[in-house]
C-alpha cells in the first residue's frame, strides 16, 4: 500500500525515531537506518522508504558524509536500487560543493556503484573532467593524494590526467608528489599516450625527482623513469641507444642513494625482460 512507503509510516512501524521531512537526520536516526540497511530481514518497502529519506537528507544536511556512506551501503546491499542511488547522488549539488571531502566522497560513491553495476559506467565517464580538476586544485591538500590515486576510476581523459600528474609532481607535499608519480606509472601502462613530447615530459620530469628530498618520492620516481623510459624507447631511437648500454645505469646511479639500488636493479631487469618480449 502507498502509505507503507511513506517515511513517517516506515519509521513508526519499525520503531525508528520520528523523521521530519524538513530537518537533517540525527546521529541516532542515521544509526537506526544503518541497522535496517544491513539487516537482510528488512522488507523491501522499508528499504525503498529509507532511500527516499536519505536522498532528501542529502539536500538538508550541512555535513552529508554519513548520509553518503549509508547510501553507498544501501546500493551495495540492495543492487536493484543502485541506479536510483547513483542518480540521486549525481543529480545533487554535492559534486560542486565547497567541501572538497564531500565532493571526493560523492565521486567515490558514484565510482563504487558503477564498478558493481557496469551499466552505469558510461555515466561516470560523463562527469565533467573540469570538475574533477577543480576538486584536485581546491585548497585542501589532505584529499589530493586520494584523488590522484583514484583518478582513472572517474573516466578522466588520459591527456588531462597526464597534465594533472605532471603538475602535482611539483606539489609542496611529498605524499602528493608520490601519488602523482604513481599516477604517471599507472598511466604509462594504459598505452594511450602516444604524443612524443608528452612521453618525454613524463620521463624527464620523473628523472628530476630522483633528487627529491623524500625517500618515498625518489622511490616512486625510479618506477616512473623506467615506465616512461620503456615507452620512450619505442618512439625515440636515441633513447633506445641510451637505454641499451651502461651509460644510463651510470647516470641514474649518480642521481640516487645506494638505498635504492635494489629497486633500480629490479626495474632494470623487468625493463630488459619487457624489451625482449617478456622472456627470462
Amino acid at each position: 500500500m502507498e502509505e507503507d512507503h511513506a517515511p513517517g509510516a516506515c519509521s513508526h512501524s519499525l520503531n525508528l525515531p520520528s523523521i521530519s521531512p524538513t530537518e537533517p537526520l540525527s546521529t541516532e536516526t542515521l544509526a537506526s537506518l544503518r541497522s535496517l540497511i544491513i539487516n537482510p530481514s528488512t522488507p523491501s518497502p522499508a528499504i525503498s522508504s529509507i532511500l527516499e529519506t536519505l536522498t532528501r537528507s542529502l539536500q538538508l544536511s550541512r555535513d552529508p558524509l554519513r548520509t553518503l556512506k549509508l547510501l553507498s551501503d544501501l546500493a551495495a546491499r540492495h543492487p536493484h536500487l543502485s541506479a536510483l542511488v547513483f542518480h540521486s547522488v549525481r543529480s545533487d549539488s554535492l559534486l560542486s560543493t565547497e567541501s572538497t571531502r564531500v565532493a571526493a566522497e560523492s565521486l567515490d560513491v558514484l565510482a563504487s556503484i558503477a564498478e558493481r553495476n557496469r551499466e552505469l559506467a558510461p555515466a561516470v565517464e560523463e562527469i565533467d573532467d573540469r570538475l574533477f580538476a577543480s576538486i584536485c586544485f581546491s585548497p585542501s591538500p589532505a584529499i589530493r593524494p586520494w584523488l590522484l590515486r583514484n583518478a582513472e576510476r572517474f573516466g578522466v581523459k588520459p591527456y588531462l590526467l597526464s597534465s594533472l600528474f605532471l603538475g602535482f609532481t611539483k606539489d609542496p607535499y611529498p605524499n602528493v608528489r608520490k601519488a602523482a608519480l604513481d599516477g604517471l606509472v599507472g598511466l604509462s601502462k594504459s598505452g594511450v599516450i602516444d604524443d612524443g613530447d608528452m612521453i618525454r615530459g613524463c620521463y624527464f620530469r620523473a628523472g628530476e625527482l630522483l633528487n627529491d628530498m623524500e625517500d618515498g618520492v625518489r622511490s616512486a620516481a625510479i618506477q616512473a623513469v623506467f615506465a616512461w623510459g620503456l615507452i620512450l624507447m619505442v618512439c625515440d631511437s636515441e633513447a633506445k641507444a641510451y637505454w641499451s648500454d651502461e651509460v644510463f645505469v651510470k647516470d641514474i646511479t649518480e642521481d640516487i642513494s645506494p638505498t635504492f639500488y635494489p629497486a633500480l636493479l629490479n626495474d632494470l631487469f623487468d625493463g630488459k625482460r619487457h624489451e625482449h618480449g617478456g622472456q627470462d
